[in-house]
């Protein structure tokens, strides 16, 4: 346990930091706002926004409601439940092919570690190259089955001879504790709770470094010049929270741990993972039109030419906010 003087040293440095950030409040934007979050870690800026008033702080009535997955946000907000999600880049890109009504107004984290693969040891499957013939547990439409399949190809590996089996993020660990499935490709926290499950039983592959994921704030394409100055506020707060995970890192996971109820132990091991940032260069657009070109070239879309993806990126929310700044703005 840590001595009581380091944890009342830790609040009120939360505290004297909450009160510089939160200052005088903004004016109160008339219509509160929906958002879908993905119940994962990558979700902190928002969740640190509400838990410590960082929206209000911006004048804005913000409502989080949490959905197992990015691909589960981005149809909540297709169907009109919310006006924003968070999403991989990997959800993007697959709609991207069926529909032109929604943008990408910010990415907010990237990691080269969250989605991994998870095996039983009982299954034969002590490499990449074991994986042909089995069955593999993943999520449709995501950064789930686009990492398993560029891990394919890094390694040679044809997908022929893979048994897929899409199945929602929740029941791919039940699934490959009940032999249904050979092994997982899973984000977090769901892969480390799958990993724990299993124990000495399973095992995870070493896949760091070989996927960029982002999460990214999306929004439908009408909304991004009639709410300008909403998402401009939005991503004032979310920028607030990011200082925040810097400057109090600590405080910051405790805080995360206890809004998704997921033990701190496991949201320590991969946090170092994150990169928090707000931002929308280059790389996302490159990564983008290198999976689009994956979905081709593999004869999972129909479509032979990918998206124009700078038709899916808008920018002008961010540079408001730099250009309030005085930082650089968002795609060059």
């Amino acid at each position: 346990m840590r001595p009581i003087g380091f944890g009342l040293i830790s609040l009120l440095a939360v505290g004297l930091y909450l009160l510089i950030v939160m200052g005088n409040p903004k004016p109160v934007f008339s219509a509160p706002l929906t958002i879908a979050v993905s119940s994962t870690p990558l979700s902190s800026p928002f969740i640190l926004a509400d838990k410590y008033g960082l929206f209000k702080k911006q004048g804005l009535e913000v409502q989080i409601k949490l959905y197992h997955g990015g691909h589960r946000c981005f149809e909540a907000l297709m169907s009109g439940e919310v006006e924003l999600a968070t999403s991989s880049e990997s959800v993007a890109m697959y709609n991207a092919f069926k529909r032109n009504d929604f943008s990408l107004i910010a990415t907010f984290v990237t990691s080269d570690n969250d989605v991994k693969l998870t095996a039983r040891r009982n299954a034969g499957i002590e490499s990449l190259e074991d994986v042909a013939g089995h069955r593999v547990g993943m999520i449709k439409a995501s950064a789930s089955e686009y990492f398993f399949h560029s891990a394919l190809m890094l390694h040679g590996v044809e997908p022929s001879g893979i048994i897929p089996v899409y199945l929602p993020p929740e029941q791919l660990g039940p699934a490959l504790q009940n032999n249904e499935v050979d092994m997982v490709s899973l984000w977090e926290p769901y892969a480390n709770q799958v990993a724990q499950s299993l124990k000495d039983e399973g095992f995870q592959l070493s896949t760091k470094g070989l996927y960029r994921l982002s999460f990214n704030l999306m929004a439908k394409r009408d909304d991004v010049q009639a709410k300008h100055s909403v998402h401009t506020a939005l991503l004032k707060a979310l920028e607030d929270a990011i200082e925040l995970i810097q400057n109090q890192p600590d405080e910051a996971r405790a805080a995360v741990s206890d809004y998704l109820k997921i033990p701190a132990s496991e949201i320590d091991s991969y946090w170092p993972d994150y990169h928090f940032h707000l931002t929308l260069d280059k790389t996302l657009q490159l990564d983008l039109l290198s999976q689009a070109h994956w979905a081709i070239s593999s004869g999972y879309v129909e479509q032979l030419v990918a998206p124009d993806f700078r038709d899916f990126i808008d920018d002008t929310a961010l540079n408001a906010l730099h250009g309030q700044m005085g930082g650089p703005g968002g795609t060059p």
